[in-house]
């Protein structure tokens, strides 16, 4: 049986035609992998500095709550499967839609990648640097399921309008195979153009019933493209305001704390420069009656080559006590960041050995509590140090305040399961309850603008909170001291071992 002419050109015909559309949906579909692999690799190239900027000074600053924040802020981003922080030693600090931090997912390299479509999520990998030294890492999926879903609407749609074309085709070529390659031409044309990028060209195959349907399938799926690249563009500049507003906010942040850090410094020479000349008043009031003395005695002719040894061996004695109180604040002062295994109560006795001289200056007795075994911590000690100072000064400055006749501070130091406890407790009177919640605030003072500028406790509270793991408190309650009952101010500094 020979096939008509006719109907070998409508074979003919539709054969070619849809040759045609297979290209074109295979251009469209190759096309769409291009652009959003373009636009997925711009936001992850945006995202990499934003993240690197939010996290190097949380990281370096070990400011673990910032990083939750930072990360659970961007997990908001729908595109973003999970995220987990590591540090320079990879072990985990921080994640989020991540459970399992030991088995972390191999970097992926192509975000439309066979394993990165087949798990519908592109892992990779983003270094946190700080002047070329590596703090550690964020590892960061991001979904694919967007281009997975795209590209089958897109195929979805194709077959459906190439059904319809192909259906046409056959019933019009029969009867009107002019109009109806003229039509064809003209849709090609304008397939190849939104293949090639310009997504706002539309088709005009007249306004007959047979050709309308065509028209519209075709120009909705151009309009569906052209809608989702300015999805697409409206996305990646809402990131871009993100990213301005995030970096906004971290240089305020880093402006506020470098003026706090400084403003804690002068706090810190302030009271050493106080507590240096507590410390050399004695000594040196000694050594002026001992030379007054020996003058005296050479104006009336009673001096002795003993009493020029002796006085001479007593200033020598006080002399060499001034150096090593010297050498005790230089000690104190170093800055040594290096984390090392030192015992609760010598970190204590060094701040003691600090401030003793103001205490007795100001009659106030120490009363401690010593544990039944050394207590040992890992962490930098100067700091924990600097603690103690801050509390104990605090008491000193209460006491005096309020001029209590016998004042007396409390100290005490035991193992409670698996933490370590330190209390400090004064007989002042103990902290106001509507204020008492406010105590560990930057900048928050009692004292007037001249004695306190409030950030000696919220300082000790931020080294015991991001320093050492731990938790610092105040509770109002009783003290007993020479048989009589206080009210004082309660600091309890719970150390996990």
């Amino acid at each position: 049986m020979k096939i008509s002419l006719a109907w070998k050109w409508v074979i003919a015909s539709l054969l070619i035609e849809s040759l045609m559309l297979t290209l074109m949906v295979i251009k469209n579909v190759d096309q769409l992998k291009n652009n959003l692999s373009t636009q997925t690799h711009i936001r992850l190239d945006e995202q990499k500095i934003l993240l690197q900027s939010a996290l190097v000074a949380p990281i370096a600053q070990m400011d673990y709550a910032t990083i939750d924040a930072i990360l659970k802020e961007t997990k908001a981003i729908s595109t973003i499967d999970y995220m987990v922080v590591v540090d320079n030693q990879n072990n985990c600090i921080s994640s989020v839609g991540w459970s399992d931090c030991k088995n972390l997912p191999t970097v992926e390299f192509d975000p439309f990648s066979e394993s990165s479509l087949e798990d519908e999520r592109f892992d990779t990998s983003i270094p946190i640097t700080l002047f070329s030294q590596t703090l550690g890492k964020i590892y960061l999926g991001l979904s694919t399921k967007f281009y997975i879903q795209a590209k089958e609407e897109m195929i979805i749609r194709s077959i459906i309008i190439a059904l319809i074309e192909l259906l046409l085709s056959a019933f019009l070529l029969i009867t009107v195979s002019k109009w109806i390659i003229k039509n064809l031409v003209k849709l090609t044309h304008t397939a190849n153009a939104i293949a090639l990028g310009d997504y706002s060209q539309r088709i005009d195959l007249g306004d007959s019933k047979e050709t309308l349907q065509l028209q519209e399938s075709f120009n909705l799926m151009a309009i569906n493209i052209e809608k989702n690249i300015e999805n697409l563009k409206l996305s990646n500049e809402k990131e871009k305001k993100l990213f301005e507003k995030l970096k906004s906010q971290l240089e305020k942040n880093y402006e506020q704390d470098l003026l706090l850090k400084h403003q804690t410094r002068m706090a810190i020479i302030g009271e050493m420069l106080n507590n240096i000349a507590h410390q050399w008043r004695q000594p040196l009031n000694a050594i002026t009656i001992q030379l007054s003395s020996l003058k005296l005695k050479k104006e009336l002719d009673l001096l002795e080559d003993k009493d020029i040894s002796e006085t001479a061996d007593s200033v020598m004695k006080y002399a060499n006590y001034l150096s090593n109180t010297i050498d005790d604040f230089r000690n104190f002062m170093k800055v040594n960041p290096q984390k090392e295994h030192f015992s609760i109560q010598n970190c204590f006795n060094k701040a003691v050995e600090i401030v003793s001289a103001s205490l007795k200056n100001n009659d106030i007795n120490l009363d401690i509590t010593k544990s039944k075994g050394e207590l040992f911590i890992d962490g930098i000690m100067n700091e924990l140090t600097q603690v103690f100072i801050n509390i104990l000064n605090n008491s000193k400055d209460i006491l005096n305040e309020k001029n209590i006749e016998h004042k007396v501070i409390q100290i005490s130091f035991y193992k409670q399961n698996d933490k370590l406890i330190i209390t400090i407790q004064d007989n002042a009177g103990g902290v106001e309850e509507s204020i008492i919640d406010k105590v560990f605030d930057p900048y928050f003072t009692t004292k007037h603008k001249s004695q306190g500028t409030g950030i000696g406790l919220y300082m000790s509270s931020k080294i015991i909170h991001e320093h050492f793991s731990g938790e610092i408190i105040v509770k109002n309650e009783d003290i007993e001291y020479e048989k009589r009952v206080y009210k004082g101010a309660k600091f309890y500094i719970i150390l996990p071992i």
